[in-house]
């Protein structure tokens, strides 16, 4: 296909670069979502990455495959930078120059402006005001502009992702891991207040490299609606479940919830659900591929601000697989339904932390040989364990108000079918409801 000084319809560009990115997949174009919206909740990714910064494909092409996939937001979360200025790609190697092939193919070389430098084929990135009329349609999709806040404390990994940013946030370093969280989240904050438009960061991956711990987190001040934490992270290397020395990212949440609201009397951190793709060549496991965990977000309307509004209210749940038919979160209790799959089983946990618990840490197991990063402390059983259990599609909870907060955790018995790790449940995560006296 050549495009004349014209981008690709977006219908043609969907259909083709999806195939594209797909390899073994077929599919079929619809203007339509593939996956109906339920009740007025959208689903959408807010941690993903493209050649702006380490993904392995172009943003147009990131954005198609979501586009197709039922997807109505997107959040392109480029390492230190947003989809703006000017920058030149270099095509120096053998996988890069299949990716600029499938490129050209689907937008035409008009589209793809290229040149050599220095013996090696650069291509000039488009920027997100370029390229997003290709794709953004009312009611279907748009994007959210933002970033992946890449820091560093000695050897461990500090990175957060702003979400609907005006501009570009520039790491603020600190002399702990827990001063550069603050730091960072208080920039993001900081620019949300002067703009008046919802934002927010949250922090990724805290157990990439074991990087942050639950003590960070614990630490930080921020007001309700600014504390967000990846629970889930469908990257291959960011060591969801933890090990002997560090918790799993749901339990490390549910020690900061309670460790919060127990002791420091400071707002809860919601948790965020992503899928952090670099890849979308090749799939399975090992890969770092789009569509793992998502976040479905309850909106009266589908724009960058709403949504992330509704985020900062906590009015979003997450998930792997399994869909919310409703969803309501009350002083009273929560109260949910599922969208049932023939054959499908469900188990609904609502798991929270009891008055009275202890919350005292304590020094945890030796890493592992060979293990590195930060220790954590070790905490009470009791801290999030499973209060009520129902096995079917619909439950309720009633608060009796002995409890620091509760969460509901909707597990199936389908099979992820491109999991983070091998026996990998579909599964869904609400945000917690906070019990006041």
């Amino acid at each position: 296909m050549s495009v004349s000084r014209r981008a690709p319809s977006i219908a043609f560009l969907i259909l083709v670069a999806s195939s594209a990115l797909s390899g073994h997949e077929s599919m079929e174009y619809s203007t339509s979502a593939d996956t109906p919206k339920v009740n007025g909740w959208w689903k959408g990714n807010t941690h993903t990455h493209s050649w702006w910064s380490d993904g392995n494909r172009p943003p147009e092409a990131v954005a198609a495959w979501y586009r197709q996939h039922g997807y109505n937001f997107l959040v392109l979360s480029d390492h230190n930078r947003m989809q703006e200025g000017e920058l030149w790609y270099r095509i120096d190697s053998a996988v890069k120059e299949t990716a600029l092939a499938d490129y050209v193919r689907v937008f035409g070389r008009d589209w793809v402006e290229q040149r050599v430098k220095d013996g090696v084929t650069e291509v000039k990135l488009k920027t997100l005001d370029e390229f997003r009329s290709l794709f953004e349609q009312k009611n279907e999709f748009i994007f959210l502009r933002g970033m992946e806040i890449t820091d560093r404390f000695e050897q461990s990994p500090v990175h957060l992702n702003g979400v609907n940013l005006e501009k570009a946030v520039i790491p603020q370093g600190g002399l702990t891991v827990a001063e550069m969280l603050q730091k960072n989240i208080d920039v993001v904050v900081d620019q949300g207040r002067r703009s008046g438009r919802p934002m927010f960061a949250h922090v990724n991956h805290p157990n990439f490299f074991y990087a942050v711990t639950a003590e960070d987190l614990i630490q930080l001040d921020v007001a309700p609606g600014d504390g967000f934490v990846e629970v889930y992270n469908g990257h291959s290397g960011v060591s969801n479940y933890g090990d002997a020395a560090h918790p799993a990212m749901e339990q490390m949440w549910d020690i900061v919830l309670a460790k919060r609201l127990g002791e420091r009397k400071a707002a809860p951190i919601m948790g965020v659900a992503t899928d952090d793709a670099h890849h979308y060549t090749e799939w399975g496991l090992g890969q770092v591929n789009p569509g793992r965990g998502w976040v479905m977000v309850r909106s009266p309307r589908l724009t960058p601000d709403s949504i992330a509004g509704a985020m900062k209210r906590g009015d979003f749940y997450n998930s792997t697989g399994v869909t919310l038919q409703t969803l309501e979160i009350s002083k009273g209790g929560i109260d949910l339904a599922v969208v049932a799959e023939p054959g499908v089983r469900y188990t609904i946990e609502f798991v929270g932390t009891l008055r009275g618990t202890s919350l005292d840490g304590m020094p945890a197991a030796k890493p592992e040989e060979g293990s590195s990063g930060r220790q954590s402390m070790k905490y009470s059983g009791d801290i999030g364990k499973v209060l009520q259990r129902v096995e079917g599609t619909r439950a309720r909870y009633v608060a009796t108000g002995n409890e620091l907060y509760v969460r509901a955790r909707v597990i199936s018995s389908k099979l992820h079918s491109n999991p983070y790790a091998e026996g990998d449940l579909e599964m869904a995560w609400t945000q917690p409801l906070v019990i006041e006296r």
